[in-house]
């Protein structure tokens, strides 16, 4: 048995600090003498305090210590586990307050101005409003000065707001919020409307000069998106009485994308007549106070939808379904099947369908985009009237190169893409669909598939599929794909377009499966 001031020598902890351990709880000594009252500690707790020290280094608190000696090893594991993400989520945080203080110190070297970005919750703010499309920035100031003049002055506060409503940098025709604080309400018979801010989220503030609010603004956004928040909402300018300008956006902080994420969409179907019919995509926005019926901020995508169809009967097309209040989804890669709310409104003459759409971000810990769409007409469609049909070439099927089993090595977007020496870099190999074609003589052939879901491959009926010099044919789809067969470094490969429902329903360029014979 040792003494405490020999077991301070050997594990090199001092005296104190084994005295408050015992009085903690984590390290008791194996016997205390009742008439010296001196501790004695076994060889056995010398190994505790190194398991002390060791646990202390990895950044574990005394307090969890404690309750780790005689944990199970199954428990141990999980709370290692736990502190492993602690301290990957530090070495997040130090790597991004590295680069903000590289940023400020290049700055600060050429001598640019220097903006302090805090990401914090923020009050609310009661406004008389109005919303305006603006040729010129120009005009701000005279809006504002005569909003004033219909604000009673004993309700005037102290600030007053500009917000920009659109999402990306433009140089006419701005969408624009106006706002002078009130600390009371306004009469009936006032020209502007009474609006509150309720920030929801975090939202990222700096605060500026007047002069410097147009590259402060960029500033703040490239900061924002540099440091992984999602923008859920608009830019607020508030200017206060003695022209010092507070720019607020407000941001939802991103997290690890999750691949485990789905919902149930296998769910009872419930009807909805107003929603049947044909809808045009009309703008896509961070949220849906940034809609304006008189200007869509949707900039040409090939990524979005440009129309959604509502089938009869909830009937699923393309990666659609729906029932009562839901859009239901599985696309993306890798899949993700979502419940995406929807609402109707009657806007003027016409008809929205505002979608809350669970897209990318959303994944990563974010917020739903807004999909907008406008009510083309209430026609009760059937997949087959929604549906690309392409005309199928009257040609033979006699092309010899294209006989034999290839097996599939790529998706591309276009032929140009393809690199031997780098393939599946857009798709992983076992994300691949199509695995295998085997082309007989007659114009049969044999199609293998393996969705990444499943365990076991399957191959289509005969019926299913035929191929003619120079395509191939889907025949329940109506589809006929090119096919190209390349030698690239002495290998032959063979090209076929892949036209899935986002060519048939969606309108899009077909991708390219690659295969190797």
């Amino acid at each position: 048995m040792y003494k405490i001031g020999e077991l301070s020598k050997l594990s090199n902890i001092s005296v104190k600090t084994l005295r408050y351990y015992d009085s903690a709880g984590i390290l008791p000594p194996d016997k205390i003498d009742q008439f010296t009252g001196y501790r004695y500690y076994s060889a056995a707790k010398l190994s505790d305090c190194y398991r002390i020290l060791a646990l202390k280094e990895l950044g574990f608190r005394l307090s969890e210590i404690k309750g780790l000696f005689g944990m199970p090893k199954e428990k141990f594991s999980e709370l290692i586990s736990v502190k492993e993400k602690e301290l990957e989520n530090l070495i997040s945080q130090t790597e991004n307050r590295i680069n903000t203080l590289r940023k400020l110190n290049l700055a600060i070297k050429e001598n640019e101005p220097m903006f302090d970005i805090v990401i914090r919750k923020s009050d609310e703010l009661h406004l008389a409003y109005d919303r305006q499309i603006v040729t010129c920035k120009a005009e701000y100031n005279n809006i504002l000065c005569k909003m004033q003049d219909y604000v009673p002055k004993e309700i005037i506060g102290s600030r007053k707001v500009i917000i920009d409503y659109e999402t990306e940098f433009i140089n006419s025709d701005f969408d624009t919020g106006f706002g002078i604080e009130i600390t009371g309400k306004l009469p009936k018979t006032s020209k502007l409307t009474e609006k509150t801010i309720i920030f929801t989220s975090d939202t990222a503030n700096l605060v500026c000069t007047d002069k410097e609010y147009d590259e402060a603004s960029k500033y703040l956004n490239k900061y924002v998106l540099d440091n992984y928040y999602q923008i859920v909402g608009p830019t607020y300018k508030i200017i206060y009485e003695d022209g010092t300008v507070e720019i607020k956006i407000p941001v939802v902080k991103l997290g690890q994308y999750s691949e485990l994420f789905n919902e149930d969409i296998n769910i009872p179907f419930v009807n909805d007549e107003n929603v049947i019919g044909r809808w045009e995509l009309f703008d896509v926005l961070p949220s849906k106070e940034m809609f304006n019926p008189d200007k869509s901020k949707m900039r040409d995508s090939k990524d979005l939808v440009k129309e959604l169809y509502f089938l009869p009967n909830g009937e699923k097309y393309w990666c659609f379904a729906w029932t009562k209040g839901l859009l239901l989804s599985n696309c993306g890669y890798p899949h993700r099947k979502t419940q995406n709310k929807y609402t109707i409104e009657k806007i003027g003459k016409e008809i929205y369908l505002f979608i809350e759409f669970k897209a990318y971000n959303y994944f990563e810990g974010g917020k739903p985009e807004i999909w907008v769409l406008k009510k083309k007409n209430s026609k009760s469609y059937t997949k087959r009237e929604i549906m690309i049909v392409d005309e199928i070439p009257d040609v033979a099927s006699d092309d010899e190169n294209v006989l034999g089993k290839w097996n599939v090595c790529d998706l591309v977007h276009s032929i140009d893409n393809f690199d031997p020496q780098n393939m599946c870099s857009f798709i992983p190999y076992n994300a691949l669909y199509w695995r295998s074609a085997e082309f007989l003589k007659g114009g049969s052939i044999i199609n293998t598939f393996k969705n990444y879901e499943e365990a076991e491959s399957h191959t289509d009926t005969p019926e299913v599929w035929r191929w003619v010099n120079g395509y191939v044919i889907c025949n329940p789809k109506s589809t006929a794909s090119k096919y190209v067969i390349q030698t690239h470094q002495n290998t032959e490969y063979l090209f076929i377009q892949w036209k899935s429902g986002d060519y048939s329903f969606g309108g899009d360029d077909p991708f390219w499966y690659v295969f190797k014979k």
